[in-house]
């Protein structure tokens, strides 16, 4: 049904990973920019996106991305090809006031600026984010095999967690622990060589956090988009999961976000109560949270797959689109 509020990752801008894939690159890109002294690169590409503080923003859906250049990963570097060329005029302080032989101490002596003109090619810009997002896909392959890793981990950990709360309070019935599972997702990461600091593209870390957030946002659509065409077969879990969902979507998925709330909505799943859904005629039915946490799990999983063979794809999408565009550029100007 079209009309569903969940489509699939593929279907949807706001999930799609190609569409994260590229504001990473471009945030990577500023990154760099700023490290080689040149925030002025950056800054034409906050105005150009009509965007700020990208450098600081830590999370999914830019809105450059999702909304403003038709929704799909190559729609902002097609425009910004499409810019003429650009001169930034800067303004700096001299070292120094004092002139003429006059003290540098001088109170009546002005600071001097002296200004000068940067060039801003938008093709040339274009083609070092293209380079930066193969490298970001790249490394993407390999950080999908780690969060596969980790996914596999997690309903052993919630049950061995569960195991010892049991075991410490002395009790035959089941116990909800505190915490639900070890953040196995982390401590890879962390030990990971790849993520090592001169290993990788400069925000990996922050982008493989993001990479499974997105992926557990998608699962979960997934599932509802799943449980709503199943009709009245699924209809206690699609309203509790769906009802679940959009109570937390800003909390752990939507904007700036800190590390590790992919794991934290989980989390926050597997220790919910079943619940009793009254349903029309009288009928009650339980709703399951564990039972929907091990579906979202393997969910996660076949998305997985699916992303590993999309970033294993990047450079043949750039070669058969973005970058013959870009070299018809380029021939014209020579």
């Amino acid at each position: 049904n079209d009309n569903s509020p969940f489509q699939e990752w593929n279907q949807d801008p706001r999930i799609n990973v190609q569409n994260l894939l590229t504001q990473r690159a471009v945030q990577s890109f500023m990154f760099l920019c700023e490290s080689v002294r040149d925030p002025h690169s950056g800054k034409w590409l906050e105005d150009f996106l009509e965007t700020r503080n990208q450098l600081e923003y830590h999370g999914t859906g830019a809105k450059y991305v999702v909304e403003q250049f038709g929704g799909t990963w190559d729609g902002p570097l097609v425009a910004m090809m499409e810019q003429p060329n650009d001169v930034v005029v800067v303004s700096a302080k001299r070292r120094g006031r004092g002139h003429g032989g006059w003290s540098k101490d001088n109170p009546y002596l002005e600071e001097r600026f002296v200004e000068f003109e940067i060039d801003i090619d938008p093709v040339s810009l274009t083609n070092r984010i293209l380079a930066v997002r193969e490298q970001i896909a790249k490394e993407w392959e390999t950080d999908l095999d780690v969060l596969a890793s980790a996914n596999r981990r997690i309903l052993e950990s919630y049950f061995q967690y569960a195991r010892n709360e049991r075991d410490k309070r002395d009790v035959d019935l089941q116990t909800t622990p505190d915490v639900a599972f070890e953040r196995t997702a982390v401590n890879i990461l962390n030990n990971h060589t790849g993520f090592q600091a001169q290993a990788g593209s400069p925000l990996r870390k922050g982008n493989f956090d993001l990479l499974c957030n997105l992926c557990t946002q998608a699962s979960v659509h997934r599932l509802l988009k799943r449980f709503r065409e199943a009709g009245e077969a699924k209809e206690v879990s699609y309203r509790w999961l769906s009802e679940f969902y959009a109570d937390r979507v800003e909390e752990y998925f939507d904007g700036d976000q800190p590390y590790g709330r992919a794991d934290d909505f989980l989390e926050e799943l597997l220790l919910s109560s079943p619940s009793l859904i009254h349903q029309d005629g009288g009928k009650v039915a339980l709703a399951d949270p564990f039972g929907l946490a091990e579906q979202i799990i393997e969910t996660r999983d076949d998305i997985v797959k699916e992303w590993k063979e999309e970033m294993r794809n990047v450079p043949t999408h750039h070669q058969d689109g973005v970058r013959r565009v870009l070299l018809n550029k380029q021939m014209a100007a020579w």
